[in-house]
Protein backbone atom coordinates (compact mmCIF):
# COMPACT_ATOMS: atom_id res chain seq x y z
CA UNK A 1 0.00 0.00 0.00
CA UNK A 2 1.35 3.43 -1.52
CA UNK A 3 1.15 7.03 0.65
CA UNK A 4 -2.38 8.24 -0.02
CA UNK A 5 -0.59 11.63 -1.02
CA UNK A 6 1.27 9.75 -3.96
CA UNK A 7 -2.43 8.94 -5.29
CA UNK A 8 -3.34 12.65 -5.28
CA UNK A 9 -0.16 13.42 -6.77
CA UNK A 10 -0.85 15.49 -10.23
CA UNK A 11 1.85 13.18 -12.25
CA UNK A 12 -0.77 10.06 -11.25
CA UNK A 13 -4.09 11.45 -12.10
CA UNK A 14 -6.06 9.92 -14.59
CA UNK A 15 -4.60 6.73 -13.60
CA UNK A 16 -6.41 3.94 -11.71
CA UNK A 17 -4.82 2.97 -8.19
CA UNK A 18 -3.87 -0.44 -9.89
CA UNK A 19 -2.19 1.20 -12.24
CA UNK A 20 -0.42 4.07 -10.34
CA UNK A 21 0.95 0.62 -7.63
CA UNK A 22 2.23 -0.48 -10.88
CA UNK A 23 4.13 2.44 -11.68
CA UNK A 24 5.24 2.81 -8.31
CA UNK A 25 7.08 -0.77 -8.46
CA UNK A 26 8.52 0.27 -10.73
CA UNK A 27 9.80 3.42 -9.93
CA UNK A 28 12.84 2.17 -7.36
CA UNK A 29 11.46 5.36 -5.19
CA UNK A 30 12.37 5.99 -1.58
CA UNK A 31 11.17 8.18 1.48
CA UNK A 32 13.20 10.75 2.77
CA UNK A 33 12.55 12.33 5.72
CA UNK A 34 13.48 16.00 6.76
CA UNK A 35 13.36 18.39 9.70
CA UNK A 36 12.54 21.32 10.27
CA UNK A 37 14.80 24.12 8.43
CA UNK A 38 16.49 21.24 6.80
CA UNK A 39 17.91 22.28 3.47
CA UNK A 40 16.12 19.93 0.57
CA UNK A 41 17.29 21.43 -2.50
CA UNK A 42 20.53 23.79 -3.05
CA UNK A 43 20.97 26.61 -5.34
CA UNK A 44 23.24 25.44 -7.95
CA UNK A 45 23.34 21.89 -7.06
CA UNK A 46 22.33 19.00 -9.30
CA UNK A 47 18.90 17.38 -9.28
CA UNK A 48 18.46 13.97 -10.70
CA UNK A 49 15.51 12.62 -8.53
CA UNK A 50 11.95 13.50 -8.81
CA UNK A 51 10.06 14.17 -5.64
CA UNK A 52 6.42 13.84 -4.35
CA UNK A 53 5.99 15.56 -0.84
CA UNK A 54 4.09 13.00 1.20
CA UNK A 55 3.90 15.22 4.69
CA UNK A 56 4.77 18.84 5.73
CA UNK A 57 5.70 21.42 4.20
CA UNK A 58 8.57 23.27 1.63
CA UNK A 59 9.41 26.60 0.99
CA UNK A 60 11.25 27.39 -2.35
CA UNK A 61 13.38 30.72 -1.83
CA UNK A 62 16.13 32.81 -3.44
CA UNK A 63 19.02 33.73 -0.87
CA UNK A 64 20.66 37.34 -2.13
CA UNK A 65 24.25 38.33 -1.04
CA UNK A 66 22.76 40.49 1.93
CA UNK A 67 21.32 37.38 3.77
CA UNK A 68 17.63 38.27 2.74
CA UNK A 69 15.93 35.07 1.39
CA UNK A 70 12.92 35.85 -0.95
CA UNK A 71 9.65 33.62 -1.22
CA UNK A 72 9.24 31.50 -4.01
CA UNK A 73 6.53 29.23 -3.68
CA UNK A 74 5.38 27.22 -1.21
CA UNK A 75 5.06 23.53 -1.33
CA UNK A 76 2.01 21.34 -0.06
CA UNK A 77 1.47 17.68 0.50
CA UNK A 78 0.94 16.00 -2.97
CA UNK A 79 2.90 18.30 -5.07
CA UNK A 80 6.33 17.30 -7.06
CA UNK A 81 9.45 18.71 -5.94
CA UNK A 82 12.37 19.81 -8.48
CA UNK A 83 10.33 18.09 -11.39
CA UNK A 84 11.34 21.23 -13.02
CA UNK A 85 14.61 20.77 -12.55
CA UNK A 86 15.42 16.80 -13.17
CA UNK A 87 13.69 17.19 -17.01
CA UNK A 88 16.23 20.18 -17.72
CA UNK A 89 18.80 19.49 -19.84
CA UNK A 90 21.60 20.88 -17.21
CA UNK A 91 19.67 19.59 -14.41
CA UNK A 92 21.39 22.14 -11.98
CA UNK A 93 18.49 23.89 -9.48
CA UNK A 94 18.31 27.83 -9.62
CA UNK A 95 16.04 27.98 -6.50
CA UNK A 96 17.42 26.33 -2.58
CA UNK A 97 14.50 24.68 -1.26
CA UNK A 98 13.57 24.07 2.87
CA UNK A 99 11.64 22.09 4.82
CA UNK A 100 9.33 24.83 6.93
CA UNK A 101 7.79 21.72 8.99
CA UNK A 102 9.01 18.05 9.31
CA UNK A 103 8.18 16.76 6.06
CA UNK A 104 8.84 13.56 3.78
CA UNK A 105 9.16 13.00 0.57
CA UNK A 106 9.22 10.10 -1.91
CA UNK A 107 12.13 10.65 -4.30
CA UNK A 108 12.35 8.56 -7.63
CA UNK A 109 15.45 9.18 -10.18
CA UNK A 110 13.79 11.14 -13.25
CA UNK A 111 15.66 8.32 -15.74
CA UNK A 112 12.59 6.04 -15.14
CA UNK A 113 10.71 8.46 -17.29
CA UNK A 114 13.60 9.53 -19.49
CA UNK A 115 14.74 6.32 -20.68
CA UNK A 116 12.51 3.70 -22.70
CA UNK A 117 12.12 0.39 -21.05
CA UNK A 118 11.76 0.47 -17.93
CA UNK A 119 7.99 1.48 -17.59
CA UNK A 120 5.49 0.66 -20.67
CA UNK A 121 5.75 3.08 -23.16
CA UNK A 122 2.03 4.32 -23.28
CA UNK A 123 2.23 4.65 -19.33
CA UNK A 124 6.08 6.72 -19.78
CA UNK A 125 4.29 9.08 -22.49
CA UNK A 126 1.49 9.51 -20.47
CA UNK A 127 3.34 10.54 -17.59
CA UNK A 128 5.20 13.10 -20.18
CA UNK A 129 2.44 14.24 -21.05
CA UNK A 130 1.29 14.84 -17.59
CA UNK A 131 4.99 16.79 -17.17
CA UNK A 132 4.00 19.32 -19.93
CA UNK A 133 0.71 20.20 -18.41
CA UNK A 134 3.03 20.66 -15.01
CA UNK A 135 5.17 22.66 -16.61
CA UNK A 136 2.89 24.64 -18.60
CA UNK A 137 0.87 25.67 -15.06
CA UNK A 138 4.17 26.40 -13.29
CA UNK A 139 4.63 28.96 -16.04
CA UNK A 140 1.08 30.46 -15.21
CA UNK A 141 2.03 30.82 -11.94
CA UNK A 142 5.33 32.73 -12.44
CA UNK A 143 3.58 34.91 -14.97
CA UNK A 144 1.00 35.85 -12.33
CA UNK A 145 3.79 36.29 -9.40
CA UNK A 146 5.93 38.57 -12.15
CA UNK A 147 2.79 40.64 -12.37
CA UNK A 148 2.01 40.99 -9.16
CA UNK A 149 5.39 42.26 -8.03
CA UNK A 150 5.55 44.78 -10.76
CA UNK A 151 2.61 46.21 -9.50
CA UNK A 152 2.96 50.05 -8.12
CA UNK A 153 1.89 50.21 -4.69
CA UNK A 154 1.74 48.49 -1.89
CA UNK A 155 -2.25 48.12 -2.03
CA UNK A 156 -2.12 46.52 -5.91
CA UNK A 157 0.40 43.80 -4.67
CA UNK A 158 -2.15 42.65 -2.45
CA UNK A 159 -5.08 43.32 -4.27
CA UNK A 160 -3.71 41.12 -7.20
CA UNK A 161 -2.76 38.22 -4.86
CA UNK A 162 -5.68 37.83 -3.54
CA UNK A 163 -7.61 38.01 -6.93
CA UNK A 164 -5.64 35.37 -8.15
CA UNK A 165 -6.62 33.67 -5.53
CA UNK A 166 -10.29 34.17 -5.76
CA UNK A 167 -10.25 32.80 -9.15
CA UNK A 168 -8.13 29.76 -7.47
CA UNK A 169 -10.59 29.20 -5.22
CA UNK A 170 -13.41 30.03 -6.75
CA UNK A 171 -14.89 32.14 -3.59
CA UNK A 172 -14.48 35.02 -2.02
CA UNK A 173 -13.91 33.58 0.99
CA UNK A 174 -10.84 31.75 1.11
CA UNK A 175 -7.30 30.55 3.02
CA UNK A 176 -4.45 31.41 1.67
CA UNK A 177 -1.01 29.13 2.10
CA UNK A 178 0.87 31.72 3.51
CA UNK A 179 1.53 33.11 7.54
CA UNK A 180 1.84 36.75 7.18
CA UNK A 181 5.58 36.42 7.13
CA UNK A 182 5.81 34.33 4.18
CA UNK A 183 3.01 36.65 2.38
CA UNK A 184 5.21 39.94 2.89
CA UNK A 185 8.31 37.91 1.55
CA UNK A 186 6.42 36.54 -1.35
CA UNK A 187 5.51 39.91 -2.22
CA UNK A 188 8.54 41.46 -1.96
CA UNK A 189 7.23 43.52 1.33
CA UNK A 190 8.06 44.18 5.15
CA UNK A 191 5.72 42.43 6.71
CA UNK A 192 4.83 46.35 8.70
CA UNK A 193 3.91 47.80 5.76
CA UNK A 194 1.80 44.65 4.49
CA UNK A 195 -0.16 44.38 7.86
CA UNK A 196 -0.66 48.42 7.87
CA UNK A 197 -2.17 47.87 4.80
CA UNK A 198 -4.20 44.91 5.35
CA UNK A 199 -5.86 46.72 8.29
CA UNK A 200 -6.41 50.23 5.51
CA UNK A 201 -8.07 47.52 3.29
CA UNK A 202 -10.16 46.28 6.32
CA UNK A 203 -11.02 49.57 7.03
CA UNK A 204 -12.41 50.61 3.94
CA UNK A 205 -14.57 47.74 3.85
CA UNK A 206 -12.64 45.94 1.13
CA UNK A 207 -11.67 42.52 2.88
CA UNK A 208 -11.73 40.59 6.59
CA UNK A 209 -8.95 39.26 7.31
CA UNK A 210 -7.82 36.96 10.46
CA UNK A 211 -4.33 35.00 10.55
CA UNK A 212 -4.42 33.52 6.54
CA UNK A 213 -8.23 33.14 6.53
CA UNK A 214 -9.47 36.39 3.73
CA UNK A 215 -13.05 37.47 2.87
CA UNK A 216 -12.97 39.71 0.08
CA UNK A 217 -16.16 42.47 0.00
CA UNK A 218 -15.79 45.00 -2.84
CA UNK A 219 -12.72 42.93 -4.92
Amino acid sequence: MYHQELYRCFLFREMSREKIDSILGLLKGRIKSYQKNEIVISEESEVRDVGVLLSGEMCKVRYFSDGTEQMVQKLQKSYMVGLEIAVSMKKTSPYSMYASQPSEVFWFPVRCLEEPGILEETDRIHLYRRIVYFLANEDIRKYRKIEILSSGSVREKIEKYLRIQKIRYQSNEFDIDFNREELANYLGLNRSVLSHELKNMEKDGLLTVRKNHFILHHM
